[in-house]
């Protein structure tokens, strides 16, 4: 049985042939760990090379076994599991306790990621903008003081188009190319 892998966000640059894993092992170690761990995110490189992330900060890579069931006599990393059970990739939990883990940057933000930012299209009279992230109108305002002076669209909260997220940078990294929004490494963003 595989899992479903949460995005492996960074705030590093990714190339174009690197792509982000949805689906994991349940369990993977190398031949050095001394417990099984759970896998959080993958990433498979333009190479060839397939990278796992794990809840508990870890990374294997290479040469790494992997199984969906950990066998009863071996030790299972209890960060990792606690935090994978919380975050829902088991659907029953662990003996019937609730647990609970909230991975920042999966949901959407609660103000839109272009807030007081460049990313609008001015509307007539120069005074409201269509955000370029989310589709609201929103006033327009000088900020920034004396030294950083710019006109932006105001904070606003997300809209309800709000365009995809990157998996590597989620929608951290929203730049305008040729009135469309982009990842700034260059990967499309949906409505």
């Amino acid at each position: 049985m595989t899992v479903a892998l949460v995005p492996p966000i960074t705030g590093s640059a990714v190339s174009l042939d690197t792509e982000a894993l949805t689906e994991g092992p349940r369990f993977v170690r190398t031949r050095a760990m001394s417990r099984w761990h759970r896998v959080r995110s993958g990433v498979r490189y333009g190479d060839g090379r397939t990278v796992y992330s794990l809840w508990c900060t870890g990374a294997v890579q290479g040469d790494f076994l992997s199984t969906d069931d950990a066998p009863a006599e071996d030790l299972v990393c209890g960060l990792c599991d606690g935090k994978a059970v919380g975050a829902g990739q088991e659907p029953n939990g662990p003996d019937g306790r609730t647990l609970v883990f909230q991975p920042r940057h999966i949901t959407p933000p609660k103000n839109c990621p272009a807030s007081r930012s460049s990313l609008y299209e001015e509307l007539p009279g120069g005074r409201v903008g269509r955000c370029l992230a989310c589709g609201d109108h929103q006033p327009l305002r000088a900020m920034g003081g004396p030294y950083n002076p710019r006109y932006a669209i105001v904070q606003h909260p997300t809209g309800a188009a709000l365009v995809g997220p990157c998996p590597f940078h989620r929608w951290r990294q929203l730049v305008a190319r040729n009135g469309r929004v982009l990842c700034d490494c260059g990967r499309e963003t949906t409505p």
